[in-house]
């Protein structure tokens, strides 16, 4: 039976890691015309995402860099 147990635990492994995938997506393909939060609840999103692993430092920087205009 515990090849049943393994088998959830990757079912659930690889719809965090789409979920992840998903987020990633939509904070790289934000435009930056589109109406958006203010810029201090976006800079905390992007460091939780980055905090959870979703983002890595080159893309964190990259999408810092997008929401404060430089």
């Amino acid at each position: 039976m515990m090849l049943g147990g393994v088998g959830f635990q990757v079912g659930l492994d690889e719809a965090r890691r789409k979920q992840q995938l998903e987020a990633r997506r939509r904070v790289l393909a934000q435009a930056p015309s589109a109406a958006r939060p203010d810029v201090v609840q976006q800079l905390k999103d992007l460091k939780a995402l980055h905090d959870d692993g979703v983002l890595s430092p080159e893309e964190f920087q990259m999408a810092k860099r997008k929401v404060l205009g430089d």
